[in-house]
């Protein structure tokens, strides 16, 4: 476990990225508290895993919360424990947190999470960076969501978060979806401070299939970093925990 957290760290060390491990790949208090100490923080998509993550000791300024089809409780949660981001898939998520920000007079940091049309190449089952898979909002209805958000004074936009799925072993994928990143945030106006580029990085599970190359996938991000200077941030979940199982 150490190994693998050391490793994806030196791999990207070039513009340090925050790490937030994805808890969906394994939920273990113990795990996590190993993890926390290695310097990393936690991607959520429930409230069971956000609570999770905070009894690991886990800093709630290095938590974000993803994720499609949050609650009323989750997100009413998650902004009193005051976490890095909450991740929005959609408006109707948006003015929930809206509401609840409003109630408490507070100011929610958020990410809206953009939906780039890209074929990840690996199973149908576990895609979702296509524009028929339902995560995400596609490039129209992304620039409108910013506009609106702008106009709220109890939401601050900081991130453009997006994730295309998982076991991606190929780096043109990636390689797609920052150019397709680079381009929405040009349209936007906005100065985002966080580009959560999610996870999905793929394993080895035998001699016969290959992992992703961490150092191709960063000269892509290097590039993409060249003209804008954003915070990365990476949700691993295999690629962490995946070789640490018997």
């Amino acid at each position: 476990l150490k190994k693998n957290v050391i490793n994806f760290k030196e791999n990207f060390k070039s513009f340090s990225p925050l790490i937030c491990f994805a808890v969906k790949s394994n939920t273990n208090v113990n795990l996590l508290r190993e993890i926390r100490k290695l310097g990393c923080g936690a991607d959520v998509v429930s409230m069971g895993e956000l609570m999770k993550a905070l009894k690991a000791g886990i800093n709630p300024k290095k938590i974000v919360f993803s994720g499609v089809g949050k609650t009323f409780k989750e997100l009413n949660y998650a902004v009193n424990k005051k976490i890095l981001l909450i991740n929005a898939e959609s408006k109707s998520e948006i003015i929930v947190i809206e509401k609840i920000a409003k109630s408490k007079k507070k100011i929610v940091d958020v990410g809206i999470r953009l939906n780039p049309n890209i074929d990840a190449k690996t199973l149908n089952q576990i895609s979702t960076g296509k524009k028929e898979n339902k995560f995400g909002l596609a490039e129209k209805p992304f620039l409108k969501l910013v506009k609106y958000i702008k106009k709220s004074k109890y939401i601050n936009l900081k991130c453009l978060s997006i994730h295309i799925g998982s076991q991606i072993v190929n780096n043109q994928p990636y390689e797609k979806m920052l150019k397709v990143v680079d381009a929405v945030i040009k349209k936007t106006n906005h100065e985002f401070e966080f580009i959560d580029l999610g996870g999905g990085m793929g394993i080895s599970y035998n001699s016969k299939t290959k992992k992703l190359n961490y150092k191709k996938y960063n000269i892509v991000i290097n590039k993409f970093l060249k003209n804008n200077n954003y915070k990365i941030i990476f949700e691993p979940g295999r690629s962490i925990i995946g070789n640490t199982g018997v």
